[in-house]
């Protein structure tokens, strides 16, 4: 049954829900099985954070998500496709889920993190880079 998002739990089963598909996906499953730099104890419950503070305004997640990524583009370099294809799962997985203005938030808030997300990403190749 597709509900709205409006609890914790369904925060949960969102990013639960998502990083099943990621682990598996041919683009961008490698980066999250290179267990020498991602912990998934540590990665879920920081994620499932980071969503009930956007949808749930819980002020739950305490952290910087770009300096995260750029840290992780140092090492796995990552690139438009990987990002496109993140939010593909990740709208897939809230389609399949949930329906409602939750989910369209959650929509606009991956377009906006991709869209900066790859501007700084870029920007910190330059020299000079300050994060």
């Amino acid at each position: 049954m597709i509900k709205e998002i409006t609890t914790r739990k369904d925060i949960t089963l969102l990013v639960e829900s998502f990083y099943t598909r990621v682990m598996d996906d041919e683009v961008i499953g490698y980066i999250f099985r290179d267990l020498e730099h991602f912990s998934w104890d540590t990665h879920i419950p920081v994620m499932i954070d980071f969503w009930c503070t956007l949808l749930l305004d819980e002020m739950a997640y305490k952290g910087n998500p770009m300096i995260k990524h750029i840290d992780l583009h140092r090492r796995t370099p990552l690139t438009q496709e990987h990002f496109t294809r993140w939010k593909h799962l990740f709208f897939a997985t809230l389609d399949d889920l949930f329906e409602g203005e939750r989910v369209n938030e959650a929509k606009k808030r991956v377009e906006a993190m991709e869209i900066l997300m790859l501007m700084k990403i870029r920007d910190s190749e330059q020299q000079g880079f300050i994060q």
